[in-house]
């Protein structure tokens, strides 16, 4: 019975070896023992049954592991692509919401920081967008860190600003929060909305206006 159980069990749990090989042991034990016993124990079909269930699931076990191999790398890089697209959309949403400041605040010019861009309290009442906080990305993007991290990727962004103190020119970098796991690409955008990508490592500091400009558009 318990060999019969454990090999229902394994074909349940989608061929699973770990009750497979308990159920060939048992059945092989039952039906040494029913074979001596001559005709006194029952139970040779159940631990027959449990026998052959048994190594159909060990027998199952390469054919799950190639599986697993193929499909594992697969479901990872689809993961990296996935996010990758992300993150140059979300590049994209800080290029339009620095246009946006800088159109609804012209003293200020383009937005310092990521922080600036976001929510400072309840963005529901007017009151509470205003040039330090103007409510134009959302929270978790607008941080107060040098990195806001959002998906699989960290953000930054900052202003480049004249001596009258108008920002006129901005700088945003992307680039994966675990490299080789979150995405193997970087991005970067300036004032003239290009997106630039770089496929060279992670980026360890935030890029200068220069440094951005130097990277290759995205095709």
């Amino acid at each position: 019975m318990a060999s019969l159980v454990l090999g229902i069990v394994s074909i349940f749990l989608c061929f699973s070896f770990l009750t497979g090989i308990p159920a060939v042991i048992l059945g092989h034990i039952s039906r040494s023992s029913i074979a001596r016993s001559m005709g006194r124990l029952k139970g040779a079909g159940m631990a027959t049954a449990g026998l052959v269930m048994g190594y159909i699931s060990i027998a199952s076990l390469p054919v799950i592991l190639i599986i697993a191999a193929i499909a594992i790398p697969n479901l990872l890089r689809a993961r990296i692509a996935a996010n990758e697209s992300a993150a140059a959309s979300t590049v994209r949403t800080i290029n339009t919401a620095h246009v946006t400041y800088a159109t609804s605040y012209p003293s200020s010019g383009y937005a310092r920081s990521l922080a600036v861009l976001g929510p400072g309290a309840d963005c529901t009442n007017p009151a509470n967008v205003n040039e330090e906080h103007a409510c134009l990305i959302d929270g978790i993007l607008a941080c107060s860190q040098t990195w806001c991290r959002k998906g699989g990727y960290k953000y930054n962004t900052a202003a480049v600003c004249g001596s009258t103190g108008v920002c006129e020119n901005y700088v945003i970098t992307a680039t994966p929060a675990v490299p080789n796991s979150t995405g193997n690409q970087s991005f970067c955008s300036t004032s003239d909305a290009i997106i630039r990508v770089h496929m060279r490592g992670p980026v360890l500091q935030p890029l200068t206006v220069e440094e951005c400009q130097a990277w290759p558009p995205l095709s």
